[in-house]
């Protein structure tokens, strides 16, 4: 039994295999191999598990692309299953490129964080309940955590010309923070965090002034509402 994910078009997720008006989807797959430089414990036991899924190109609209990622539950040791996080480059009106995520089923916790001209971090870690929409700001690194008991099913529209910096998460062993079994925020020891904060994707958003309850339709009927995926400039904190 699938999980229906869209109606238009049809986007069904069956397993680990995704349909897109009846044709299977091209997967890319992480394992927990892949991972090993951002877990903070790695266990070799764990051979090549797989980690999590992404289905890029689900959609698109000019150069705007909707991606699908899917997290079991894991978890990895003590944490929580999760994505490896990456940062975007800069765009040629100056801030990084933005992103925005929706939670199609299941629970998340969104790990943001922004680079200070001292070496430290600002972090935001922000939950995510199926139905939330969540837009990842210009210059914040982000990982994904799926902290429940299922399957973590998420989309995400972003635009197409870049491609994501992952070094930094590589060569610090993840993000600021790690998700552990039960909730528990614990710092990796590689960052200075000089601020932090806990809150909902909806004060998170309406700092931006942003919201939004169905990604692809409202994609397909208003895309200049996203035109700030393509000039991040747009894009002013309130």
């Amino acid at each position: 039994m699938g999980i229906t994910l869209y109606d238009k078009p049809k986007v069904e997720l069956v397993g680990s295999e995704l349909f897109v008006d009846g044709n299977r989807h091209q997967r890319a797959t992480r394992t927990l191999r892949d991972m090993k430089k951002v877990l903070a414990a790695y266990a070799e036991d764990n051979g090549n598990q797989d980690a999590y899924y992404m289905y890029r190109n689900v959609y698109r609209s000019g150069d705007i692309r909707l991606d699908i990622t899917v997290i079991p539950a894991g978890p990895f040791g003590e944490e929580c299953a999760k994505t490896f996080g990456h940062y975007h480059p800069g765009s040629e009106d100056g801030p990084g490129y933005p992103e925005v995520y929706q939670v199609l089923h299941g629970s998340a916790v969104f790990i943001l964080q922004k680079k200070n001209r001292n070496g430290s971090v600002n972090v935001s870690i922000v939950n995510a309940e199926r139905g939330d929409c969540v837009l990842l700001p210009p210059g914040h690194g982000h990982v994904t955590v799926n902290r429940g008991e299922d399957v973590l099913v998420l989309s995400n529209i972003v635009y197409d010309r870049f491609e994501a910096l992952y070094g930094d998460y590589g060569s610090n062993q993840g993000a600021a923070y790690y998700y552990i079994k039960g909730g528990e925020i614990r710092q990796n020891s590689n960052y200075i965090v000089e601020k932090n904060e806990r809150l909902s994707a909806k004060e998170f958003n309406a700092r931006y002034g942003f919201s939004c309850d169905d990604l692809l339709l409202e994609l397909q009927r208003e895309p200049k509402k996203f035109a700030f995926l393509v000039k991040p400039g747009l894009l002013q904190k309130k």
